[in-house]
């Protein structure tokens, strides 16, 4: 509880954002006591108020959160064992980032002492969303003075021999060089950056190649979009992001 507490209260300072602490339960005396001795051994503001609210800890933390206006839930993915270098979300932070209706940080691997991100990974779906989800990782990068943001676009076999049939899809289908090149236009509109940044598209038979991708670079932070319209938490190609990933997790919902 005290690193997720002081990793939150570290990306709040970033915001410059008043930091609100969300439990799921009752305010009973031990657990007031516990929050009280991590705040004064984190040295955090006074005014930081704790919101309980009972039920089952995923829907009472999103319910709570919505009362509350909260922009951003800041959680521990709370995995088990870590198995090939790759962290399986646990029971309450994978409803977590599935019933939110807000951006979720889900960090792997909280720290109590400063823990900046030095390299992140970005996946985008050309989407406005993903436009600004890569702002957003940006001026992260640029915060925690970050070595390399890296933009990354999944594309497949299956992709490529929809967009060279020639049929009509409802959703349009690209060659690799459209996506290529998409990707080079998409990079190319989002705001200068201090922290160098680069493109690439990802090879792979299935979206769980970009995990592979995001583990081999030793990125400390993935960044995925969640555009307004989808049914799920993320873009379908992305789902596997919900159960096991590589490393933190920021689910940017469009606002």
């Amino acid at each position: 509880m005290v690193a997720v507490l002081a990793a939150a209260r570290h990306f709040a300072e970033r915001l410059n954002a008043p930091l609100l602490v969300i439990h799921a339960g009752a305010p009973d005396a031990q657990k007031q006591a516990e929050f009280r001795d991590a705040m004064v051994q984190l040295e955090m503001p006074r005014q930081t108020r704790i919101a309980w609210n009972e039920g089952e800890p995923a829907e009472a933390i999103v319910t709570a959160a919505e009362k509350e206006g909260v922009d951003l839930l800041i959680a521990g993915a709370l995995e088990g064992k870590d198995v090939a270098s790759r962290s399986f979300l646990g029971a309450v932070a994978q409803p977590l980032a599935k019933l939110a209706r807000c951006s979720v940080l889900l960090l792997t691997h909280p720290q109590i002492g400063p823990n900046p991100f030095r390299r992140i990974v970005v996946i985008t779906d050309f989407s406005d969303c993903a436009k600004g989800a890569l702002k957003n990782a940006l001026w992260l990068a640029e915060a925690d003075s970050a070595e390399l943001v890296q933009v990354i676009s999944i594309h497949t076999p299956f992709m490529q021999a929809r967009a060279e049939s020639g049929a009509e899809y409802e959703k349009p289908a690209r060659t690799r060089e459209e996506e290529e090149q998409l990707l080079r236009d998409f990079v190319a509109t989002a705001p200068a950056c201090a922290v160098p940044v680069e493109s690439k598209i990802v090879d792979t038979t299935t979206g769980f190649g970009a995990c592979d991708f995001t583990q081999s670079t030793g990125a400390e932070l993935l960044v995925v979009p969640k555009p307004e319209h989808l049914e799920g938490a993320v873009p379908s190609m992305m789902d596997w992001a919900l159960q096991v990933t590589p490393c933190s997790l920021w689910i940017v919902r469009e606002s």
